[in-house]
């Protein structure tokens, strides 16, 4: 330690890397902490949460519906007698009162009472403190109901599952994790290399003077170690600022608590234990040739060039990451994942030292023009010093590939919902008392001064004497052109059934069967053989969604009453409108949920914008680091061969030929190195696709060149940096190296 000091103390050049490690290091514990809380943070919004389930219990029976307001989701309780108290809840209301979330108080206040407030039809007692809340602005409904009113059976069908942007998130978070991670190590590691060349003679000196191998260690680790542990210590106070920026990032609809970023005693421990430890490690396990070798080390011997059997790690990483995506797809659990996908970076620092003399080999043996051949020596005599100064860019690439597949294919999933127009409002009911409530419905928006239509349809099954079938809807074409995406056409002429243009069915044999209900434990069909000769017309043009539809008119099924599931179909007359019609539909129909195209859609496009947020934010990290351990990489390239550059300057070698060359040994490794981790990031992504798209292809665009092109563009202007110091050298006293 005293020596590591006195180093510190009157070594200029030691002490700015010992800086630049220390910055390197607090930027890599501030993001990795900060990164480690977001699973914690799903989890504590969950179980704020866990109350919003619908139930049957001995205390009462809780009947959770789905609402909307200006397409966001408005989460309503029904409830009678008091919360379990094995699942902590916010005291329930009684019987006329209503409690509502701030943020869905405060809309109840400024907006039109038809519109929002007499859904809930009960006296208003409070608000829901934020700590029973998803997310600070979630809107969120409890209407009590006297004893006796809810049925249980419908309740224990309420209520959502786990959202499934919360499974997302955790994997975004452990992704995020190691892509982030290894970026900032090999920060540190640049910094901490910006004297490498320099301390090893040093060591190498100590080593030659009568140094054990274990003294050598020591000094080492003491140096490492101050850097490391101020890093350390600043990065984990810096995370403490960096939670209110988090809390600010939207996810699923809401932002966050504070208290979801707030790490765990054992998190910040294994954090601040960890990382210093895997800096001290670096630096010990760079100290090889010191420690065998003090001579050549002291006189800069060259060193053993990277063997090909490097290229058996790509192998091998390939069938871990096909192993870890087994587990995941048959387990769900993302550990042997996120750990393959480290390995798949980590082989990056395996195989490119030996790209880079490969390349290095090239271009020295074919090549005549002076800044390629300086270039080319330089990368065939130390590729593993050539291939770190592109090697936090190459992890960008690879990162920017990964985003860049993955994003445009999970745009192919947005769409689908039912056959009925965006604005449409839905809800399936029995078809046993689908006429009560279609009356009941009608007679509510009259009642509301709302001119919209309602439209019953039955939830049919189609089968041909062959045995194929297809879903259908019992409706007449009137009805199906007024609230349906299907192309009927033209509406004159006798029933028919109208289908898809390419299904061929026969105008005999066919038979209709009911649909019943998801939730039925004893489905009942009713079956209903429709005579011989019926019309079939193809549906004109439509949404490529409704391949396979079929419109069947209620002339050829009269007696279709009984079992099975019917849909209310109601259409707003216009977009003022439509939040009257909700409050009509929730008066209605209390403990319903209604849905439309339109909401599927922006649910949708809110989960795109959270996925484009994040990895934005992600890649803007990764390309900070990247630039900023390239930049600091081509300066300890200059500073470690001074010696080198003032020998030639001294032998009339420009400065400007060297600058050329500096730039053309980072150009030429990028170049490479880019092109494979582009191609290497798509087939990881699309690898990692079919853990969410089934059989759904991956989608591919030029954009993917981007990354590759930014990358060599990023590696030229970080050499270039490097320029001024370049000119330093040109300008100093050659013995003073």
């Amino acid at each position: 330690m005293q020596l590591a000091l006195r180093v510190l103390r009157v070594d200029s050049r030691s002490r700015l890397s010992a800086v630049l490690t220390a910055a390197g290091v607090a930027v890599a514990t501030a993001l990795i902490l900060f990164l480690a809380t977001l699973p914690n943070a799903t989890d504590a919004r969950l179980k704020r949460s866990a109350w919003q389930e619908g139930a049957a219990e001995p205390h009462g029976v809780t009947m959770v519906t789905r609402d909307f307001f200006q397409n966001e989701t408005v989460m309503r309780l029904d409830v009678t007698g008091a919360a379990d108290p094995a699942n902590p809840a916010p005291k329930y209301p009684g019987p006329g009162q209503v409690l509502l979330s701030p943020r869905l108080a405060d809309l109840a206040e400024r907006n039109p009472s038809h519109d929002l407030a007499d859904r809930f039809q009960g006296e208003v007692i409070g608000t829901i403190d934020e700590q029973w809340l998803k997310f600070p602005e979630q809107l969120v409904a409890v209407v009590g109901h006297p004893p006796g009113t809810l049925d249980p059976e419908e309740a224990r069908y309420s209520g959502y599952a786990a959202d499934t942007s919360d499974f997302l998130l955790r994997f975004m978070a452990g992704v995020g994790i190691v892509l982030l991670a290894i970026p900032s190590m090999v920060l540190v590691a640049s910094a901490a290399r910006l004297t490498a060349a320099r301390r090893e003679r040093r060591l190498a000196a100590l080593r030659l003077a009568g140094a054990t191998p274990g003294q050598v260690i020591g000094v080492v680790t003491a140096e490492t170690a101050v850097a490391a542990v101020v890093g350390t210590v600043a990065g984990l106070l810096l995370s403490w600022p960096l939670r209110y920026l988090g809390v600010m990032v939207p996810w699923g609809g809401g932002t966050w608590l504070i208290s979801d970023f707030t790490p765990s005693p054992v998190t910040v421990a294994l954090v601040g234990l960890l990382i210093p430890t895997m800096v001290v490690l670096a630096a010990v396990l760079g100290l090889r040739r010191v420690v065998r070798a003090p001579l050549g080390a002291a006189m800069s011997h060259a060193r053993k060039r990277p063997k090909a059997w490097r290229l058996l790690s790509l192998v091998a990483v390939a069938g871990f990451f096909l192993f870890g995506l087994y587990t995941a797809r048959e387990t769900g659990g993302l550990g042997v994942l996120l750990a393959s996908l480290a390995a798949v970076l980590l082989s990056a620092s395996i195989v490119g030292p030996w790209l880079t003399g490969m390349l290095g080999s090239l271009f020295a043996s074919m090549w005549r023009k002076p800044s390629v051949l300086l270039a080319g020596r330089r990368l065939r005599s130390d590729p593993q010093a050539a291939y770190r100064s592109v090697s936090g860019i190459v992890l960008a690439v690879f990162v920017g590939s990964m985003a860049l597949t993955l994003l445009p294919s999970f745009e192919t999933f947005a769409g689908g919902g039912r056959s009925f127009k965006d604005s449409v409002l839905f809800v399936d009911v029995p078809t046993a008392s689908a006429a009560e409530l279609e009356q009941r419905v009608k007679d509510q928006l009259a009642s509301s001064g709302s001119a919209a239509t309602v439209v019953r349809a039955e939830k049919v099954v189609l089968e041909a004497p062959d045995g194929s079938s297809a879903s259908g809807l019992v409706m007449s074409c009137q009805d199906a052109a007024a609230t349906t995406r299907f192309g009927v056409g033209a509406c004159a002429g006798p029933p028919a059934i109208r289908a898809d243009a390419g299904q061929q069915l026969p105008n005999t044999g066919l038979k209709v069967k009911s649909s019943p209900p998801v939730e039925a434990t004893d489905p009942q069909v009713q079956e209903i053989s429709l005579p011989d000769g019926v019309p079939v017309r193809p549906l004109g043009s439509q949404d490529p969604e409704l391949g396979g539809s079929v419109l069947i008119d209620p002339a050829l099924v009269p007696a279709f009453t009984e079992h099975g599931e019917s849909t209310l179909a109601i259409n707003p007359v216009n977009e003022a409108d439509r939040e009257k019609v909700r409050t009509a539909l929730a008066t209605a129909l209390p403990g319903e949920s209604f849905h439309s195209r339109e909401l599927r859609l922006h649910e949708q496009q809110t989960m795109l914008g959270d996925l484009k947020r994040i990895t934005a934010i992600g890649l803007g990290l990764t390309a900070l680091l990247a630039g900023a351990s390239a930049a600091i990489t081509a300066a300890s390239s200059v500073v470690d061969r001074r010696r080198t550059f003032s020998a030639l300057i001294a032998a009339g070698t420009p400065v400007r030929m060297l600058g050329r060359a500096l730039r053309t040994e980072a150009a030429l490794p990028a170049m490479v190195a880019t092109i494979g981790a582009g191609a290497a990031g798509t087939a990881v992504a699309a690898g990692i696709f079919t853990l969410f798209s089934g059989d759904t292809p991956v989608v591919l665009s030029g954009w993917l060149l981007a990354p590759v092109v930014i990358g060599m563009v990023v590696a030229v202007i970080a050499a270039s940096s490097s320029g001024p110091m370049l000119r330093r050298i040109g300008a100093e006293r050659i013995s003073e190296e």
